[in-house]
């Protein structure tokens, strides 16, 4: 652990508790943004990410507060908790740069996530476009017919084993 500290090496405050101008809010909101990306990119999710788990250090935003953090594959939750976070953190930026209630970071964040198109470098636009294609059923009660007979003949199988083995037995 390390002292966060702010441009006059006084403990660094939390967002909650400073005023901010609309281009601060738009840059802080932009790296903080970033900084949610590169946690997923490793596979992590803060899970509890408000303007109350933000310090700001002489260098700028600092992420604090990691004990409730997550592993986007081992947890059912993970993309409504990557969402509640990036509208957490946009929520309150929208204070100062009203602009920003209007995008939807964390949509696109963890829809590029579920593609495996997200990495650090992913320009984002705060915009999910989604795209509805048809589903095919015909190939899917296919796959299900498919998977179903495989089941059906591997019991089969199973089951005459057993009754064979048994027979042998006695």
């Amino acid at each position: 652990m390390e002292l966060i500290t702010d441009s006059q090496g006084n403990v660094a405050p939390r967002l909650n508790d400073i005023r901010l101008t609309t281009e601060q809010a738009k840059a802080y909101h932009a790296l903080l943004i970033n900084q949610v990306v590169r946690m997923l990119c490793h596979g992590m999710i803060h899970g509890d990410l408000s303007e109350y788990n933000v310090l700001l250090s002489s260098q700028g935003p600092v992420i604090i507060d990691f004990p409730q953090a997550i592993y986007a594959v081992e947890n059912n939750n993970a993309r409504w908790l990557l969402k509640r976070d990036v509208d957490n953190i946009t929520k309150y930026f929208s204070r100062f740069s009203p602009e920003l209630a209007k995008t939807d970071f964390g949509s696109e964040i963890w829809s590029l996530y579920e593609r495996g198109k997200l990495d650090w470098n992913t320009p984002l636009t705060g915009v999910l476009i989604e795209t509805h294609k048809p589903v095919n059923i015909d190939g899917l009660l296919r796959t299900i017919d498919s998977v179903m007979k495989k089941e059906l003949a591997w019991q089969r199988y199973k089951q005459e084993r057993w009754t064979s083995q048994r027979s042998l037995a006695f």
